[in-house]
């Protein structure tokens, strides 16, 4: 082949050296668990959501509500693709890859899980009804924050809202009435505290090292991504214009109402407040803070 030639392609990060060695048990004995407590979605049997004689109304809201749920999954695995291939071409060690691994893995069975649960209620809705959901969902496949911080801040900033989502599908299992969904509820915060438990090894082992920089986009990102995203519509109401977070906020009632695995909108603040407060307290120790964040920290004062 012609120089020239060669000179015109991409170039390839240099894969090597693959590390083998095992440098955080930790990590690797969170790998060792997902191979013991891998679970399948389709032996679920959700016969029991099929048969309820339920109102076609809350069929239909508990389908978007757990439609939500996929997507949100779902939405994890291109941010979890883009860490690997860091990961990779960073030369990590072989348990970080694996445990990253495991995370796209893991979010895709809870992305099936969920839409299987919509199925058993009206049909999983493969791409949002609703207008706003169209403008919010591609944010997160947004990675200019992530790749503003180093990769074990960027982690780091994932880990913490796996946190706060554990609090919040804590209080949907606790709201599911139908067998079926508590099942796929206790299964995915089993894996969610994996998750978590990655994050608290992460934060031990490196937020030590993170600059001043890293540690203060740690805790502005964090608060962003809440406010900017997270609160329209995907972990709280709060943020819609009013006439959406009506209408929202009326089928998420009806579905913690006839117990679909839902939270109330009226708890989700008070569920996210809490979770934010452990948080706080957590990274406190490195000194990573989280700005404040008036829809939660001062929810009267928020406007909307």
């Amino acid at each position: 082949m012609q120089p020239s030639l060669l000179e015109e392609l991409t170039p390839v990060p240099n894969p090597y050296p693959i590390r083998s060695e095992v440098e955080y048990p930790e990590v690797w004995r969170l790998c060792e668990q997902a191979r013991e407590l891998a679970w399948d979605p389709t032996s679920i049997d959700f016969s029991d959501l099929r048969n309820a004689d339920l109102p076609s109304e809350v069929r239909a809201a508990g389908a978007e509500w757990w439609s939500l749920r996929a997507w949100m999954e779902h939405g994890a695995v291109p941010y979890g693709t883009e860490r690997l291939r860091e990961a990779i071409f960073r030369h990590e060690p072989f348990e970080i890859k694996q445990q990253i691994t495991n995370f796209i893995a893991e979010e895709l069975r809870h992305h099936e899980a969920s839409f299987l649960i919509a199925n058993g209620l009206a049909g999983y809705h493969d791409e949002p009804r609703a207008e706003y959901f169209k403008a919010i969902i591609p944010k997160f496949h947004d990675e200019r924050d992530e790749k503003a911080m180093s990769f074990y801040a960027g982690l780091a900033v994932n880990t913490l809202f796996e946190q706060l989502s554990g609090e919040l599908l804590q209080a949907r299992y606790e709201n599911a009435r139908f067998e079926s969904v508590r099942l796929a509820c206790q299964l995915i915060l089993r894996d969610e505290a994996r998750h978590i438990q990655f994050g608290r090894i992460i934060m031990r082992r490196f937020f030590a090292e993170l600059s001043a920089d890293d540690r203060r986009l740690l805790g502005e990102k964090f608060a962003k991504k809440l406010r900017g995203s997270l609160l329209n519509g995907v972990y709280a109401v709060v943020n819609l214009p009013p006439a959406e977070r009506e209408r929202a906020g009326r089928n998420r009632a009806l579905a913690a109402e006839y117990g679909l695995g839902a939270t109330h909108p009226d708890d989700e603040i008070s569920i996210i407040k809490r979770g934010v407060d452990q948080i706080r307290e957590d990274v406190a120790p490195y000194g990573v803070v989280i700005p404040e964040i008036a829809e939660v920290d001062r929810p009267s004062a928020a406007t909307h």
